[in-house]
């Protein structure tokens, strides 16, 4: 008999380590959604999640937690907050069907009677229904998604964060106009598969693999002359590559796209060897991965 699945909202999740359901990691819709309030989303998650996440509660967070770095007043996260509440996100159901809903509430930042420097909210009921059943979750490291310089970014991170530490995938395949929606990328915008590289991916990749705990590619597959398909693969990265990505975490951002660029992964540079994934991964391998 096999056992009943951990429920996402069982875990405890840690200070600056986010829980997050494969829910809020797979929606499509975002794409109007700014770098903040992208990020938004994970940080809301989290402090209801260690506060408890019950139909009809309210949670509480600390605006300062909300602001991007360097940042003084309140502008970008009222802007936040109000296309949170305005945007419709399309979540994925375990059965394959989808549901969209509003990802946040009503909330307090407007009102004359709430605390200095605290933003009460909630969350849509039928979003804290599909929440309440979630079983596949991804470890979101906080402070990486704030060091993001593009909402791309923190996509693309969120999604491999969300598999990276499986013992028997080491790869996802795409369709081109499934990717372009999981990353955000608006409809009509860089049409070519180029300009998508250039102003999406390159930079995307490039800041995933300067600050995650893995590395990661984005491979085209191509039908003839066309790309209709991208391949992200993912390893494990060396006790070194942690060190290096965690001192860029610390590091100022100023200077930070000069610092990774030519060093980080290219795009379209060819994947790690098999033998070097198997180095690091003894179980997995990234060519015969399903």
């Amino acid at each position: 008999m096999s056992e009943a699945p951990i429920l996402t909202l069982a875990l405890t999740p840690r200070g600056q380590e986010a829980i997050k359901p494969a829910e809020l990691i797979q929606v499509t819709g975002h794409h109007e959604l700014t770098l903040n309030a992208r990020r938004a989303i994970t940080v809301l998650w989290h402090h209801a999640h260690m506060q408890g996440v019950t139909e009809g509660k309210r949670y509480t967070v600390e605006i300062d937690e909300l602001k991007p770095a360097g940042h003084k007043g309140y502008e970008m996260v009222e802007e936040a907050i109000e296309a949170l509440m305005r945007t419709l996100l399309v979540v994925k159901l375990p059965n394959g069907k989808t549901r969209r809903v509003q990802f946040l509430g009503g909330n307090d930042l407007d009102s004359p009677d709430r605390p200095a420097g605290v933003l009460t909210y909630s969350f849509d009921a039928m979003l804290i229904e599909i929440l309440q059943k979630s079983t596949i979750w991804g470890k979101i490291a906080l402070p990486i998604i704030m060091s993001f310089s593009s909402k791309y970014s923190v996509s693309l991170y969120e999604n491999v964060a969300q598999v990276a530490n499986l013992s028997f995938k080491t790869q996802i395949e795409y369709s081109l106009d499934d990717f372009r929606a999981m990353l955000g990328v608006p409809p009509g915008k860089y049409k070519t598969f180029g300009e998508l590289n250039m102003h999406v991916l390159k930079p995307a990749v490039a800041e995933v693999n300067a600050l995650a705990p893995f590395g990661l590619a984005v491979l085209p597959v191509k039908q003839g002359k066309k790309v209709v398909k991208v391949n992200v693969g993912w390893w494990r990265k060396s006790d070194e590559e942690l060190q290096s990505a965690y001192r860029e975490g610390q590091a100022s951002k100023v200077g930070r796209k000069e610092r990774i660029s030519g060093k980080a992964e290219h795009v379209l540079s060819p994947m790690p060897s098999q033998e070097r994934l198997r180095r690091r991964s003894p179980k997995t391998s990234l060519l015969s991965a399903k």
